[in-house]
């Protein structure tokens, strides 16, 4: 019954308020901005613009729009209970803070007729109403991208199609991602970490579509009852070239330093006929903390693709048990045989990656097999020296 209303109360405006096709001069299009340096902008943004030069109106509508100073706002967000926004702003003030960034924006104004942008400004006053413009966020099937295309598509209301291969065709989800955050090493092997097996998935030409970039050029071969869905694309901003600032401090380079770290703490030990606990217990603290985060987004976070993560098996909450058995042991200078625990963990994954149906980062194996060292160096210590605590 709502539905009707709103229905018969759209067609109304549509008839005394809308101008006629000759006379519409409104233009309703997309805003695609480049990815940035921050870490919540490196897939970049989009936008719906509303332009009407008769009545002096130039409105962006953004579902980008959230606060860190939200309660709780980073364990929700681990928790995927992010909650984003419909926001409004005037086109100048949006233009000058993309540019101040540095980022780039294309406009791609949609070849609509007067009902479709009554309809889709209609749909976009009524969502940024206070009650409405809350949703949940969903890193990959519910953001600020998937919301425009949603209007967008929900609008023109035909089957789209499209004349020309999919943007992100034949990759996978993490493919995507790669793609997007490879000058930014750390934070991507944090992505890696967290995403599961899922998101090696193929993703479908709609699931694609979750990054700004892909559904730009997608849309720029969309077709509605065999027309294309854009009038004229144009950049507004150049994007400003981003340096790459060389850093070999790579997640690769410094697990490799752990691992040569780790065989010179044994060699040390060796000779010294001393155990450093201390390095032990950076190590098994740092898996266990790695084994926390994600034992909790498997199975509590609603976050996609991150609840089949084949890194439990070794980064997992029990080596923080471990540890202070491995100390005790030590310290009265008994046989460590607890750390064969740790080695089948951290062995066993090993053997079993090339086996997985997940992507592993490069990065951990040097860790990995520090850990598998360490572990045996503990169990075999007796026949390799006798040591004493440290």
């Amino acid at each position: 019954m709502q539905k009707t209303i709103k229905y018969i109360l759209l067609i109304v405006a549509t008839i005394f308020l809308a101008p006629s096709a000759a006379q519409d001069k409104r233009e309703v299009s997309l805003l695609t901005c480049s990815p940035g340096e921050e870490v919540y902008a490196h897939f970049g943004h989009t936008a719906l613009r509303v332009k009407d030069p008769t009545r002096g109106a130039d409105i962006v509508f953004s579902y980008g729009i959230f606060s860190f100073d939200e309660p709780n706002f980073v364990w929700r967000f681990i928790l995927g209970e992010t909650d984003y926004l419909l926001g409004a702003i005037d086109y100048p003030y949006f233009i000058a803070e993309y540019s101040e960034r540095g980022s780039g924006v294309t406009e791609q104004v949609l070849a609509l007729d007067s009902l479709q942008k009554n309809a889709i400004t209609a749909a976009l006053i009524e969502n940024i109403q206070p009650q409405n413009r809350v949703y949940r966020y969903n890193f990959l099937y519910n953001n600020c991208t998937t919301k425009a295309r949603d209007k967008i598509f929900g609008t023109v209301g035909n089957e789209i199609e499209y004349t020309s291969p999919s943007a992100g065709d034949s990759l996978t989800f993490r493919d995507i991602v790669h793609r997007f955050t490879n000058r930014h090493p750390w934070y991507q092997l944090g992505m890696d970490m967290l995403l599961g097996a899922p998101a090696d998935e193929i993703a479908t030409r709609s699931g694609a579509q979750f990054a700004p970039i892909i559904f730009m050029q997608e849309l720029s071969t969309a077709t509605a009852d065999g027309k294309p869905l854009l009038k004229e694309q144009r950049e507004i901003i150049a994007p400003q070239e981003k340096k790459t600032v060389r850093n070999n401090l790579t997640p690769f380079n410094v697990s490799l330093l752990v691992l040569l770290f780790t065989l010179i703490v044994m060699l040390c030990e060796r000779r010294t006929k001393k155990t450093c606990l201390l390095w032990d217990i950076l190590l098994m603290t740092l898996q266990g903390a790695a084994g926390i985060v994600l034992t909790i987004m498997v199975f509590l976070s609603q976050h996609p693709t991150v609840n089949e993560n084949w890194l439990l098996i070794w980064l997992n909450p029990l080596p923080l048990v471990l540890l202070p058995i491995l100390i005790y042991k030590v310290i009265k200078k008994q046989k460590t045989t607890i750390m064969w625990v740790q080695t089948a963990m951290v062995a066993g994954f090993i053997a079993a990656s090339p086996f997985l149906p997940q992507y592993i980062p490069a990065a951990l194996y040097p860790c990995a097999v520090a850990l598998v060292a360490r572990s045996l160096f503990h169990i075999y210590k007796e026949k390799i020296c006798a040591l004493d605590s440290l």
